[in-house]
């Protein structure tokens, strides 16, 4: 088989996947048709750079698994960062772009994603939970690739390790469902202060239209909104948060709204806030 016809099956080459190509490969190396990405396997000179290479050439070249904050942008779709940490029982990194942590991802805690290999989105968020305060976790929630249930499930599999405790604090902050750090920070301000009653991100009808309140006290019929900076750096977000509030009110619901300021300088007045609303009900 020619090399232009092993390339148009595959983005990459694997020398033990094709051993009756294998001088074939070679050859095309040799003239820089094709160029070594990882030991045994080659790509396009132009792809050498390309992370989606990388990451395919990663899971063809190790019995791994990608981890940790390459796992998280993988499974939500954001850029992967360099270098890619790869969860590996027997290899060492060969190079800089590729940093490889000695030990074994649990086979049901493993996954398949767009051919690469990798680990579930509750392993993923909860492995990060212990340096990022819960970021990945939350954000995860929100675009509904974990549950709580599934995240309290996974939780075991980081028994003895470093950060536990603070897997542990994110795992039972995520039953109540927050889907950002701040909204976590807002459900532990109340629920420190005695405050319950409350739902939190689960869907209301209201005049037809589908919602999400970012909290919601059925019994008082109030609405409490987070505004964070990162939501409301574009005019349509500015705009689609305005017809959600009028939404609310004129299905007769109260609504406050609060920031990451009044959440972090002032959380008492925060506090009494809500408390008011509730007692005029």
């Amino acid at each position: 088989m020619r090399i232009d016809e092993l390339l148009e099956a595959s983005r990459i080459l694997v020398l033990k996947d094709h051993p009756r190509c294998s001088r074939t490969i070679q050859r095309a190396a040799e003239h820089g048709v094709v160029v070594p990405i990882l030991p045994g396997v080659f790509v396009r000179p132009e792809h050498a750079d390309d992370v989606a290479a990388r990451l395919l050439a990663v899971s063809a070249w190790s019995p791994g698994a990608v981890h940790g904050r390459t796992a998280v942008a993988l499974l939500s779709g954001e850029a992967v960062p360099m270098p890619i940490e790869l969860r590996s029982p027997n290899r060492t990194a060969p190079v800089r772009w590729l940093k490889v942590t000695r030990g074994h991802v649990p086979g049901e805690h493993r996954r398949r994603f767009r051919g690469i290999s990798t680990v579930s989105a509750e392993y993923a968020c909860l492995e990060v939970a212990g340096s990022d305060r819960g970021e990945a976790a939350f954000e995860f929630l929100r675009r509904r690739l974990v549950t709580p249930a599934g995240l309290a499930a996974t939780l075991p599999a980081f028994d003895h390790t470093r950060g536990n405790a603070e897997r542990r604090r994110i795992a039972r902050q995520a039953i109540r469902n927050p889907w950002s750090f701040a909204e976590a920070q807002l459900h532990d301000l109340l629920l420190r202060a005695g405050v319950d009653g409350w739902v939190a991100n689960e869907p209301l009808w209201i005049g037809g239209v589908l919602l999400f309140p970012d909290m919601w006290f059925p019994e008082h019929r109030l609405i409490v909104e987070f505004d964070g900076e990162a939501s409301h750096t574009s005019h349509e977000q500015f705009e689609r948060d305005r017809w959600r509030q009028n939404t609310m009110v004129k299905g007769e619901l109260r609504v406050l709204r609060f920031t990451w300021a009044m959440l972090t300088e002032r959380p008492y007045e925060v506090l009494e806030t809500i408390l008011y609303m509730l007692r005029l009900s």
